[in-house]
């Protein structure tokens, strides 16, 4: 376990600080320090908030402080659909919070607060999961409720990708597939019929089929990021020699890999690649031997987070699947994006440390009445 923790945070680390170089290199000239400072502040700030949940908070408070955060998230998203003075407003979607000259996406911390609620809700009925009411119905509702308001922002890319880890959560803590299957295939015909129906959506997918033909118009940003990844062939143009950078749209955000591809080449994506796939080896170890069910379940949801946002950000970049609008974990840039996934991966590191400490009265209490086998002792 501790191999398999230190090993998680070296990858965090190594991620972090390299989004760090490449947010200095897709900088607009003349104002690299503007874009970095502020990404160096969030990877501050997170980096402290991670050490803190994970070596000086008490492992029972992640469990005791779910409801609490989760009301905290949906009360944000509500806010942040008011037309307030604060509420920030681009493209087309209402989605952050502007303070003194900085933004705060709300949904970012709604991803973590409902995976630390459905891990304790998970880990109190873990024994009726194979019910449908407790285990599809209740969940289902809690789950729709923080989606539903992420996906009339809109972000249907967040609320998506966030409903799938959350799925993945339910069926860890044992929701039986013939209960599970028929909402899930109902919610996947909705998705079909709003893109349908939406302009937006719909030319997405239809420059997703169409890239050449659509490359002036909404197949711009795919088809300008396949140059980004061809020009840097096996070994990349050097850093901070994209010219790329100037073309493909939200090349510090969204398309940072493209500008990866291009300046370390193939070589550079591949490693960035090895490395995401290293943390979500190590989180699934983590979460396989946690100490109780309330860790399996975060560990769970929080590797999966990571790693489904990683693989559909670079299945978008290589036009692999329609542009969802998802960034690069610890890469992109994104102060509220950056601070709260640290902050998970602290949590995920909190459960690793859990597993190898001392059994505590107050972290047995956490998920009593039931007894808790780590899954590895399952296998």
């Amino acid at each position: 376990m501790k191999a398999a923790s230190t090993l998680f945070a070296i990858c965090v680390l190594t991620l972090s600080l390299f989004g760090l170089v490449m947010q200095y290199s897709v900088s607009p000239a003349g104002e690299s320090w503007r874009f970095l400072s502020r990404q160096i502040l969030g990877c501050g700030l997170g980096l402290g908030a991670a050490f803190g949940v994970a070596f000086l908070t008490r492992y029972s408070w992640l469990s005791r402080s779910a409801w609490l955060l989760l009301g905290v998230a949906v009360v944000l998203l509500v806010l942040v659909l008011l037309p307030l003075p604060f509420c920030h407003r681009a493209n087309g979607a209402q989605r952050w919070f502007k303070l003194f000259g900085f933004q705060f996406q709300p949904s970012d911390f709604a991803k973590l607060a409902l995976l630390l609620a459905l891990a304790r809700y998970a880990a109190e009925a873990r024994l009726e999961m194979t019910t449908f009411t407790r285990g599809v119905l209740i969940p289902g509702a809690l789950m729709g409720v923080v989606l539903g308001l992420i996906f009339v922002e809109p972000d249907w890319g967040t609320a998506l990708m966030l409903g799938v880890v959350g799925a993945v959560v339910l069926l860890v803590a044992g929701v039986r597939w013939r209960y599970f299957a028929p909402p899930m295939v109902a919610a996947l015909v909705l998705v079909g019929c709003l893109v349908a129906y939406d302009p937006t959506r719909f030319d997405r997918v239809y420059s997703y089929l169409h890239v050449e033909e659509t490359r002036q118009d909404t197949g711009h940003q795919v088809w300008q990021s396949w140059i980004a990844l061809g020009a840097g062939g096996w070994t990349g143009v050097g850093f901070d020699r994209s010219t790329q950078k100037r073309f493909v749209p939200e090349s510090h955000t969204d398309f940072i890999f493209a500008v990866v591809g291009e300046e370390f080449g193939y070589a550079g994506a591949v490693g960035v690649v090895l490395l995401y796939v290293t943390l979500f080896g190590c989180g699934a170890y983590i979460a396989w031997n946690a100490s109780d069910p309330f860790g399996t379940f975060l560990a769970t949801g929080i590797t999966f987070l990571l790693g489904l946002q990683a693989l559909f950000n670079i299945a978008v970049v290589s036009g692999a699947i329609p542009n969802k609008g998802l960034s690069l974990p610890f890469i992109s840039y994104g102060g509220s994006n950056l601070l709260v996934l640290l902050v998970a991966a602290g949590a995920l590191l909190r459960v690793a440390r859990a597993a190898v400490e001392p059994v505590r009265e107050e972290a047995a209490a956490a998920t009593a009445p039931f007894t808790h086998v780590p899954l590895s002792h399952l296998a």
